[in-house]
């Protein structure tokens, strides 16, 4: 007996397991895991449009009623001998064509104006004049079609009042009608009551939805995202419904990511995934359609990865008691970004390479000690931190560092007036520019920006805004410079977006501040704070955050690793001054010859930046390129510069003679030449350094010139102070270092000058086949 209840609970308990098991299977396949990008609409079965107003003025549109007891609107009814006409109207006409396909109801709430059940009574024979049934008679054209014509309800005999009315019905199916905009949706209503008591038609609350269903696809939204070479997205979401975009009554978008495709589903993210939440949207923008579209757009920048739109919707045409009445799913992949053609650690393969190549083809010749070739790998390997700095060699590839890009761009408007950088650099302190997409959000948010940093930052400061990007309009921007009212011009970029591509961004939007020398101060992708554009501006006036002493952060980093080895000595004892010299004469003149070294290369630099030349200081860089090749051919062809060795003797020509007794002129030249180095890493890795140091202070005023001039007496020192620091590193070990020194002396200046010719070959191609090929 005990094993047959055993056997009984062991057959229950399994059964109740498999359909549990069976009841998890079927729930979890009904969640369909995604496999790759796309959209997903979870769309109303149906859409509504509900009866309102009062019994004088009814009307149709398609906000569902919240409130609850006494029905807003109602209408009586008596027992006629015939059909009698209680609603004949139409709706607005439609904001957008309609292709529908689907079934319509018909829904009528009605009651006696008492609550008993007297028809009830009284319906001694039913559709006969001894009946107390009632039911109506609807009539309903989409346009010009004609859907239901004096079909009549189901037949109830009422009782009851409004709190439990009577639902009247009739369906329409398989309607496959097309409607254009401004088409009308026709209702009308007819009675039949066989009841003495009065009735009543309801409607306009919640549970009295009178109207009209349509059971089918009303609404087609769209949702679409962009995401720019920042990696910021822009979500544009339109509204498409036949009765405009006040059927959607708010929104709420959230960016997921990055996940895995399977795991991009509505309502199924972390909260460390949430990246933003968007609800008002940011901006509009009008369509080739002429349709309103939403756009919202993310301070954020997206990481290469899966992502998606989880967008939740609330209709007015339905039940108001749910959360999402649409919900939109839109899923994208943000890729890496192309490689460029070739980046800067390929010239730090190139340079070992080519040095290995060079003294392979130099023992030939002459077979040097082989501590001296391990001194020219050493160099070969400090040149690694300098070409890793490098700018990337890509087609149209903006320079990153450096001056502004020069625009001549006419502005929007009646007067369209040409505006030039070069004629902003002559007449403000500095210039702020902001870049824009067709129709981006970010437009009216720079303007607000613009407008709050103008107002405390006063005249001195040019701002400007530039539509770029494709698909320019110059109607996208009527509403833009209706708001602005002429407080700073709007300009359109060329149909190729020539000055976008050319800005550091490229054609994205971004702000931009610029200094009075044509040198971007700041920018910052997007939108950037009033306050911000305000700190920036201020930055400019003092060089941007360029300084002789930012030369001491670089000292710290593998910029100037070269100048140790270079700075190796050349085999010569350290020999007492047979005269009484200064204290330190042997630093001071190191000083003395590097500090000139270096200020033959920056003072024509800081001169064009100090005369306004921002504008085409592309071609100036190109220009330094091949100076920096030049340099470097001299270098490996006969050890030294030619120029550079004139000048230096003619310096060291005026030195006392006590000093010339007892420091060589070769050493002399090589403190010189190292100068002179300084000057080309500083370029190679803060290419607007001086510009900015010295040529954007120099055009702040006078006391800015004063300024500049110590500015560039203390770049001077301190170029003059990483030769001293190079020396006597390489100095500590001492007679090894004076060895090895002596070893690869001549070795040492053409193996650096073939570093040179790569380094300048390789900046000028960057800049010829980047920024010069969008501008050309």
């Amino acid at each position: 007996m005990d094993d047959r209840k055993s056997t009984k609970t062991f057959v229950s308990l399994s059964i109740v397991l498999l359909i549990f098991l069976s009841l998890s299977s079927m729930s979890s396949a009904q969640i369909i895991a995604p496999e790759g990008p796309g959209l997903d609409w979870e769309k109303p079965e149906s859409h509504r449009l509900f009866l309102k107003g009062d019994s004088g003025d009814p009307y149709l549109d398609n906000n569902w009623s919240s409130l609850t007891g006494q029905p807003i609107g109602s209408i009586d009814f008596q027992k006629t001998a015939g059909p009698v006409n209680l609603i004949d109207i139409q709706s607005a006409p439609l904001e957008n064509d309609l292709d529908f396909n689907g079934n319509i109801t018909i829904h009528l709430f009605a009651s006696l104006d008492v609550a008993n059940d007297g028809c009830r009574f009284t319906n001694v024979l039913p559709d006969s004049p001894l009946g107390s049934e009632t039911k109506f008679s609807v009539s309903l054209s989409l346009g010009s079609n004609q859907v239901l014509s004096d079909i009549q309800t189901n037949s109830i005999i009422m009782e009851e009042s409004f709190t439990l009315a009577h639902e009247f019905f009739v369906n329409a199916n398989d309607i496959n009608v097309s409607l254009q905009k401004g088409d009308l949706i026709s209702l009308k209503i007819d009675v039949l009551h066989d009841c003495v008591q009065t009735g009543v038609l309801w409607w306009d609350t919640y549970d009295a939805i009178t109207g009209i269903e349509f059971k089918g696809e009303l609404i087609n939204p769209e949702l679409d995202q962009t995401v720019d070479p920042n990696g910021i997205i822009r979500v544009e979401f339109t509204p498409n419904s036949p009765w405009g975009n006040d059927l959607y009554i708010s929104q709420v978008l959230e960016v997921i990511g990055p996940v895995e495709w399977e795991d991009l589903i509505h309502g199924n993210a972390d909260e460390d995934t949430r990246l933003d939440h968007f609800e008002t949207p940011h901006g509009y923008r009008i369509d080739e359609l002429n349709r309103t579209v939403f756009t919202w757009s993310s301070p954020n920048k997206l990481s290469p990865g899966k992502y998606m739109v989880d967008s939740c919707y609330k209709l007015s045409d339905q039940d108001p008691g749910e959360s999402c009445s649409l919900v939109g799913v839109l899923r994208f992949e943000v890729l890496k970004s192309e490689p460029a053609f070739l980046n800067g650690s390929w010239a730090a393969i190139l340079i070992p390479l080519g040095i290995i190549a060079w003294i392979g083809v130099s023992m030939k010749d002459a077979m040097l000690p082989l501590p001296a070739y391990g001194v020219i790998l050493l160099l070969a390997l400090t040149t690694l931190g300098p070409a890793l700095n490098l700018p990337d060699i890509d087609y149209e590839e903006p320079r990153m560092q450096g001056a502004a890009p020069s625009f001549s761009l006419y502005e929007h408007g009646s007067e369209s007036e040409l505006v030039e950088l070069s004629e902003l650099m002559s007449n403000y302190d500095a210039i702020v520019v902001g870049l824009f997409t067709p129709s981006s959000p970010n437009a009216e948010v720079q303007r607000v920006d613009f407008e709050i940093a103008k107002k405390v930052i006063g005249n001195d400061v040019a701002f400007v805004q530039i539509a770029t990007g494709d698909g320019v309009n110059s109607l996208d921007l009527e509403g833009l410079v209706d708001k602005i009212n002429g407080s700073w011009p709007v300009l359109m970029d060329d149909s190729d977006s020539t000055v976008g591509k050319s800005f550091p961004s490229r054609a994205s939007d971004a702000v931009f501040v610029i200094d009075s020398a044509g040198f971007i101060s700041s920018w910052k992708a997007g939108v950037m704070s009033s306050q911000s554009i305000e700190d920036a501006v201020d930055l400019s006036y003092r060089g941007s955050g360029q300084s002789p002493l930012s030369i001491f952060g670089l000292i710290l980093s593998t910029t100037f690793l070269p100048l140790i080895i270079l700075a190796m000595p050349r085999g010569d004892k350290y020999k007492l001054p047979e005269s009484p010299l200064i204290p330190g004469a042997g630093f001071v003149l190191t000083l003395y010859a590097a500090s000139i070294g270096f200020a033959l290369w920056a003072l024509p630099v800081a001169l064009f930046s100090s005369f306004g030349l921002g504008s085409y200081w592309i071609f100036i860089e190109l220009f330094l390129s091949l100076l920096l090749v030049y340099h470097g051919m001299s270098m490996l062809l006969r050890g030294g510069v030619k120029e550079i060795e004139i000048i230096g003797k003619l310096i060291y020509s005026k030195l006392p003679d006590e000093y010339r007794n007892w420091r060589k002129e070769n050493r002399f030249l090589d403190d010189f030449h190292l100068g002179l180095w300084v000057a080309w890493l500083l370029w190679l890795r803060a290419p607007s350094a001086i510009p900015q140091a010295i040529g954007a202070v120099a055009r702040s005023g006078i006391l800015g010139i004063l300024i500049c001039i110590l500015f560039f007496v203390g770049y001077s020192l301190m170029a003059g102070l990483v030769v001293i620091l190079s020396g006597v590193i390489i100095s500590i070990p001492g007679d090894i270092s004076r060895i090895m020194g002596s070893l690869s002396v001549g070795l040492r200046p053409r193996a650096w000058g073939l570093v040179c010719v790569i380094l300048g070959i390789w900046i000028s191609i960057s800049i010829i086949i980047g920024p010069l090929m969008i501008i050309l």
